[in-house]
């Protein structure tokens, strides 16, 4: 049996009911997570910003950059980034 199968493959090789498969994996799953090391960054970093929108098609008026009055300044944000 390989790494990469759905959990119904599972249930038909194991001749296991598939609920029983889906409960199974999602506690596996759970226990990956949870002992997942945590990344460690070192020395220079970098990133970039990104917005991503969708949603919005057929509708330009609700993605046009807004002006927002932030701390006595003025900055250009789009209006689904002030609400984060």
């Amino acid at each position: 049996m390989g790494l990469n199968l759905s959990n119904s493959q599972i249930a038909r090789e194991l001749e296991l009911n598939i609920s029983d498969v889906q409960e199974r994996t999602g506690q596996l799953r759970q226990g990956v997570v949870l002992r997942k090391p945590q990344a460690e960054l070192h020395g220079e970093v970098e990133w970039d910003e990104v917005y991503v929108l969708a949603g919005h098609k057929g509708h330009p008026e609700s993605v046009r950059k807004k002006t927002v009055k932030v701390e006595g300044t003025v900055s250009k944000v789009l209006a689904d980034a002030v609400r984060w």
